[in-house]
């Protein structure tokens, strides 16, 4: 990736030049997207991810909100560091490292930093993975092949081989697409890590996901047989 770097309004701007030939601030509004005819839709939900259409891509809009009792207060303030340290942009480089090492992650098309006195605000766009739907949704209407559990374990063995720590693994933070392929998304407050026990409280965090997704749904097609099919892909990516 050539990385390009702009300012607007004083907010500061980073962008993928091999995909856009410039970067505005305007990408990060959703209500200027609406204007434009650029927004496509949204995500349900408090924190909603935006669809858009800009430069011929499709591509998914993410603004960084803090969660919890403080979120409720402070919805979307971060205290000021350097841009480089900022949430939007160490997620913007760790996406772009991992591709670069063979994972299937969403491609980072631009991150903005918006100073506002001793904080800052934070956004992400990301390309869309076209024909994907999370694996919850998928296992709320038919089982998984042993196959597919399988791959999905190899994608996050082969993430945890690499030493991505995952702040956030979940199965709503899995996609698969109609062709099979597995993606892992939303990589916001992640890092990389030495080996350690992180990895199995990392998988054991996944597997929480999953039971947690079967009370909701308590048709969900998840058991222990799959989940060995998970354990198996992941043991084997990292063996290798």
């Amino acid at each position: 990736m050539r990385l390009g770097k702009t300012t607007h309004g004083g907010a500061v701007l980073w962008y993928d030049a091999d995909l856009l030939d410039g970067m505005d601030r305007g990408l990060f509004d959703p209500v200027h997207l609406r204007r434009t005819g650029a927004l496509l839709g949204q995500s349900q939900g408090r924190n909603a991810a935006y669809f858009l259409r800009h430069a011929g891509l499709e591509l998914v809009l993410r603004h960084f909100w803090r969660g919890g009792l403080v979120g409720r207060i402070n919805p979307d303030l971060f205290l000021r560091v350097p841009v480089a340290r900022s949430r939007a942009m160490r997620e913007f480089l760790l996406l772009d490292w991992m591709r670069e090492q063979g994972l299937s992650v969403p491609r980072p098309v631009a991150a903005g930093f918006s100073p506002a006195g001793p904080f800052y605000r934070a956004d992400i766009l990301t390309e869309r993975i076209p024909d994907s739907r999370t694996m919850a949704d998928c296992l709320s209407e038919a089982p998984l092949p042993p196959e597919i559990w399988g791959a999905v374990g190899d994608m996050v063995g082969r993430m945890h081989r690499l030493g991505v720590h995952h702040s956030d693994l979940n199965c709503r933070n899995i996609l698969l697409t109609g062709d099979g392929a597995v993606w892992l998304i939303d990589f916001d407050k992640c890092d990389r890590r030495a080996p350690g026990d992180w990895v199995a409280a990392n998988l054991a965090r996944l597997k929480r996901s999953f039971e947690k997704e079967k009370r909701k749904v308590p048709g969900l097609h998840w058991d222990d047989a799959v989940w060995q099919a998970l354990c198996e892909g992941h043991a084997k990516a990292l063996a290798d």
